[in-house]
């Protein structure tokens, strides 16, 4: 049985079945409608850990050192572009390492610019030109399911890109990047579902800080074993996607639940 392709992936999800499965939804329309996803499930014990921008080694080395303590936790960077090559440059390998343990990668624009600024054809040629940097550092093309626009801006012209290339544009539920007490307060609040953004980024100028801490780190470092304690898996944003899917079609011999979504043949009558 054959998997679903980034258009299968979208098509078969379908406006109707986002509606009533993520509560929020909005639509734009383009060759397919491309669908605005801020949370996934809430019938599944799963979360989704969202890194943005990825551009410092440091904070990823950070990352991949607390995820190398909690094998079972899976994550999704949003990389930008220009981050792909310069960061390979720094660590040859570290983003096949997070490739190769189950990580996800979603597009989050080439230079992290205004995608509302640019004309929609210019977001489509931006996306195959970030997979393409992607493809090369991977050594190999990974499937791409996700896109969270630069600073959350939701544009016409990026949900075209998003329709022509089968995206799935992705917000969030819970915004990391403030002080680790406030962060890991609203995570405790947490529902089913939610997807949890965080930056690999340096800190904003804050002289309490310093450049070598990282905020959103420390908080992954205690977010994981919280959810852990409360029986809760970080998961891929394609496996919260597949909740979704198990919600409304919950066939025996589905692959659902899995991150790989449905195959064709559980949604043949």
């Amino acid at each position: 049985m054959s998997l679903f392709s980034r258009r299968d992936f979208l098509k078969l999800s379908g406006a109707a079945l986002l509606a009533t499965a993520f509560g929020r939804l909005d639509l734009a329309q383009a060759d397919n409608t491309a669908p605005i996803i801020h949370h996934g499930s809430r019938n599944y014990p799963h979360v989704a850990l969202t890194y943005d921008d990825c551009q410092l080694v440091t904070r990823l080395h950070m990352l991949e050192d607390i995820l190398n303590q909690h094998p079972d936790a899976h994550t999704t960077l949003f990389p930008v572009g220009n981050a792909l090559a310069t960061v390979d440059a720094k660590d040859p390998g570290l983003w096949k390492r997070f490739y190769s343990k189950g990580h996800e990668f979603g597009y989050h624009s080439y230079y992290h610019d205004n995608l509302a600024l640019y004309k929609p054809q210019k977001v489509v040629d931006d996306f195959d030109k970030w997979l393409d940097a992607l493809t090369k550092v991977l050594g190999a093309q990974p499937t791409v399911h996700f896109a969270r626009p630069p600073y959350d801006i939701i544009s016409d012209p990026f949900m075209y890109a998003c329709g022509q290339r089968g995206l799935v544009a992705t917000l969030y539920s819970i915004g990391g990047g403030g002080p680790t007490d406030f962060v890991m307060n609203a995570i405790r609040k947490f529902q089913y579902g939610d997807i949890i953004q965080f930056h690999t980024r340096e800190q904003p100028a804050i002289p309490s800080i310093s450049q070598a801490e990282s905020r959103d780190m420390t908080t992954t470092s205690q977010a994981i074993p919280f959810f852990d304690s409360v029986g809760v898996q970080c998961v891929t944003l394609s496996q919260l996607y597949d909740d979704v899917l198990r919600d409304q079609f919950n066939a025996s011999g589905c692959d659902t639940g899995t991150g790989q979504s449905l195959t064709r043949t559980c949604l043949e009558p």
